[in-house]
């Protein structure tokens, strides 16, 4: 076996590659530890109303939607599982993951154990935007653009001409033994079928949502206020994906665009709509699959007590 008595910091090129090293070895726990397609998508505060009518209009003094991120959407929270059954997942790959590549020869650093509030608190940072009509809040929009910042977007990296640097050696063996160890702990036929599952309620949940009445005539809402400052576009998302691919702070042009949108999401109350919306077809979708998320849970708990066998065994 090839021997590297060297942290990660002093082989394969710095931080650089213990940064990369940390996020493969992220995924690779996601996988194994979160039921896939479990995220909604969707956040904002729960509710046990039933759904109203498609028609319907959106209720007087509905809360904010930038404050639904709190809580969580009722699909999300139900597909959350054990907490403590996912923790416990994440670090027992971790264990195996260290002691395989240690035995290869590779000097290899155990991560210290992650709680259920940690995971938990990085699972909500990762998850992001989830109402499309809520970031970039209206304040943001009006003063940054789509940028978002006064810092305005990421810039490119500096063209330095070396090549990438690659992993260490103890990096990638490392994330293979992890992968390894997911792919035993993931066999559970079961499931593998409760995660289809629950990814065909996610997407009906995004085609309800979308399909809705009210929805619908928010966005047209949205798109007549925009034609007086001579923009037609169908939707805030039509209009931000012209400036994707932009790099720095937000142009003379973006600006003018973003605060008309802006402008327009609060005369339509869009976020809000959306949210509404999103929180009465989950909610109907969870009522409805009560057993498909008890056989989630269940599976993610077998999941667990099979990790930790295996992380001692």
């Amino acid at each position: 076996m090839v021997d590297d008595r060297r942290s990660d910091d002093e082989v394969g090129g710095g931080e650089r590659a213990a940064r990369r090293r940390r996020r493969a070895l992220l995924l690779v726990m996601a996988a194994a530890v979160t039921l896939a397609g479990c995220s909604s998508g969707g956040s904002g505060g729960g509710s046990s109303a039933p759904a109203a009518p498609s028609g319907a209009p959106a209720a007087a003094g509905s809360a904010p939607a930038e404050a639904a991120p709190e809580a969580g959407m009722p699909l999300e929270t139900a597909t959350l599982g054990d907490a403590e059954s996912q923790a416990v997942i994440q670090n027992a790959l971790n264990k195996i993951a260290a002691k395989c590549a240690r035995d290869q020869g590779y000097q290899i650093t155990e991560r210290p154990p992650m709680t259920a509030a940690q995971l938990m608190a990085e699972r909500k940072t990762q998850r992001g935007a989830a109402n499309p009509y809520a970031l970039p809040p209206v304040p943001a929009l009006k003063d940054f653009g789509y940028a978002g910042s006064a810092h305005g977007r990421d810039p490119k990296p500096p063209e330095t001409g070396q090549p990438p640097v690659a992993d260490a050696p103890g990096s990638t063996a490392e994330t293979k033994c992890a992968k390894e160890a997911a792919a035993r702990l993931a066999a559970d036929p079961a499931m593998e079928t409760a995660r289809g599952r629950i990814r065909e309620l996610t997407t009906q949940a995004d085609q309800q949502t979308a399909a809705d009445s009210r929805l619908v005539a928010a966005l047209a809402q949205w798109s007549g206020c925009m034609r007086p400052s001579g923009y037609t576009y169908a939707s805030p998302t039509e209009a931000e994906q012209q400036f994707e691919k932009v790099v720095g702070a937000a142009g003379a042009q973006e600006l003018a665009i973003a605060r008309a949108d802006a402008e327009c999401r609060t005369s339509s109350r869009l976020a809000d709509v959306w949210s509404q919306v999103r929180l009465q077809v989950e909610q109907r979708l969870v009522e409805q699959n009560a057993q498909v998320l008890k056989d989630a849970a269940e599976a993610e708990k077998r999941a667990a007590k099979a990790a930790s066998q295996a992380a001692t065994g």
